[in-house]
């Protein structure tokens, strides 16, 4: 589609609107970040002012239903058989029994060098929700799906019990296939193991946690810590640490404050007992960091620790924490050992990040119904991974029927909690919000 296709061109047949349409509403969802209400909303504004608008504007259910339609036909389409496939698998969890195990593809000879992926690189290959995943029902997926792209050279994944377990037999049956262990919580394992035993780090985080609850209603609010995860803390500790290094710059910088700030500011002075240990946690993670950007961008070779030892001279030059030398010693051992699974000149993805980006993706996608569990716009991650065409609409409105995608959200899905919940309230709510008030012993 270009800025000169009309919307009106490209017809699909037993559909009202043109394929360049549902190209331009799904675009508004996809990559502009518009709700599925608001992309019927931004139309209808702009709609006046296009050469050929449109008679009428198309309503957000449709948009949702030609989501799913798109989705599921990117999902299921046939993949290219080819023995250089890389898959990156992880599961999504949200409220309620089920998960899914969602599988991201790319041929290694469309692998980019020197950048990280984008969603446009990959190909969305499975999505299997389940009620119970061990290590059995993993590798039973695994078999099913290299049916669709044949046996992968690789698979990244971030190695969770079940995971790990079925990789491990899929490859012990396909000795071609080998395992690779995601960069990004690597780097979190070896820094968890290092700060769980540094009593001051426990130390620091139970007092920003005091903090944050002491600022947050105060003229000094803007200055409160961030919030920490429960989960995967060891994954974001950059935002925890980036507060304490550049707030004790504030508090040490004899900034004037206005009198309302001053009064405030001694809940911050416990930074300064800090300062030195900031400096070396700041070191540890720049260590971290450097390794993750290395692999990212130039994936794993047989020959990259010797680059990433080269990085650490040019950029890290001289360490002064012990703990920093250390992370840096077991991630350039760690890179040497993924890198010898690699076959001379051969390139092979060391990191799984993107899928992590594509499940926060879907959860902004689904907004609010993310908190009540799976939905149907789970296939919305077909539809936003990989390339996608006015060609491609076309051709996945034409070749998928609302029934196939509502009979794969019965099969695959059920119930969905949303569901369960109308089905619940359903004989209560049938009188007004005032009868319920007032008539609640009935």
């Amino acid at each position: 589609m270009t800025a000169d296709t009309p919307l009106n061109e490209i017809k699909i047949r037993h559909h009202s609107y043109s394929a360049t349409t549902i190209f331009l509403m799904l675009q508004l969802v996809l990559n502009a970040a518009v709700s599925l209400r608001g992309s019927s909303r931004v139309l209808t504004i702009v709609n006046p002012v296009l050469g050929e608008p449109l008679a009428r504007v198309p309503c957000w259910f449709s948009v949702r239903g030609w989501l799913l339609r798109v989705g599921y036909y990117k999902l299921m389409r046939t993949k290219t058989i080819a023995d250089d496939w890389c898959w990156i698998m992880d599961h999504t969890i949200q409220l309620g029994k089920t998960k899914c195990l969602l599988i991201l593809g790319i041929r290694l000879s469309e692998l980019p060098k020197g950048r990280s992926l984008h969603y446009q690189d990959l190909e969305p290959i499975d999505l299997l929700p389940v009620e119970t995943s061990t290590g059995e029902v993993v590798w039973k997926q695994l078999e099913k799906i290299a049916a669709k792209t044949g046996v992968p050279r690789a698979i990244v994944s971030d190695s969770g019990s079940d995971l790990k377990s079925g990789i491990a037999q899929f490859c012990e049956k396909h000795d071609s296939c080998v395992s690779l262990y995601d960069i990004k919580h690597k780097t979190a394992c070896l820094i968890k193991a290092g700060l769980t035993q540094d009593g001051d780090w426990q130390a620091f985080i139970k007092q920003a946690g005091q903090t944050k609850k002491q600022l947050q209603q105060t003229a000094l609010s803007h200055l409160k810590p961030p919030n920490q995860r429960s989960k995967a803390r060891y994954m974001n500790i950059e935002i925890l640490l980036r507060w304490g290094i550049e707030t004790l710059k504030i508090v040490a910088s004899g900034k004037v404050f206005n009198e309302a700030e001053q009064q405030q500011l001694p809940k911050l002075e416990w930074l300064k007992n800090y300062q030195g240990k900031l400096q070396e946690w700041g070191e540890v993670l720049q260590v971290a960091t450097l390794t993750e950007l290395a692999v990212r961008q130039d994936s794993m070779t047989r020959e990259g620790y010797l680059t990433l030892e080269r990085q650490f001279q040019e950029q890290q030059p001289e360490l002064k924490y012990a703990s920093a030398i250390k992370l840096k010693s077991n991630l350039i051992d760690f890179v040497k050992t993924q890198g010898e699974m690699c076959k001379e000149n051969e390139r092979l993805l060391g990191s799984s990040e993107i899928i992590e980006s594509v499940f926060g993706k879907q959860k902004y996608l689904e907004r609010d119904y993310a908190k009540e569990g799976f939905t149907s716009l789970i296939l919305g991650i077909g539809a936003f991974v990989g390339t996608l065409t006015v060609a491609d609409v076309k051709e996945a409105l034409v070749s998928t029927p609302v029934k196939t995608v509502l009979k794969w959200c019965k099969d695959e899905l059920g119930e969905t909690l949303q569901s369960k919940k109308n089905i619940a309230y359903s004989d209560v709510r049938k009188g007004t919000k005032t009868d319920l008030i007032y008539n609640c012993a009935n």
